[in-house]
């Protein structure tokens, strides 16, 4: 996660030292950045989020990680939502060769 990001997630979040932890926190925010770069829609977030099959969830998403439970699965599904704006702007950047 780049510096740009963490600022991002922590101005949603708080510190992500706190809560459950770094580690645990730092998971769903790279785990958010998956799911945005590949579903790059809310509403296909959320009929990923609602899929039951998780080998399913794997093919749409590559890389996703095996070691979610139910909880750094739904927060990173939120923070993916969220996260979708940045998504865009880093196009436009890329765009203009920024």
């Amino acid at each position: 996660m780049i510096k740009e990001d963490k600022e991002f997630f922590e101005s949603l979040v708080g510190d992500l030292n706190e809560g459950m932890g770094l580690s645990y926190n730092s998971f769903c925010c790279d785990q958010a950045i998956l799911i945005a770069e590949f579903l790059r829609t809310k509403e296909k977030i959320l009929e990923f989020h609602k899929m039951e099959d998780f080998d399913e969830q794997k093919k749409l998403v590559p890389g996703l990680d095996d070691g979610h439970s139910g909880n750094t699965f739904g927060m990173s599904c939120r923070l993916a939502i969220a996260y979708l704006p940045r998504i865009r702007e880093k196009r436009i950047d890329e765009v203009i060769g920024q």
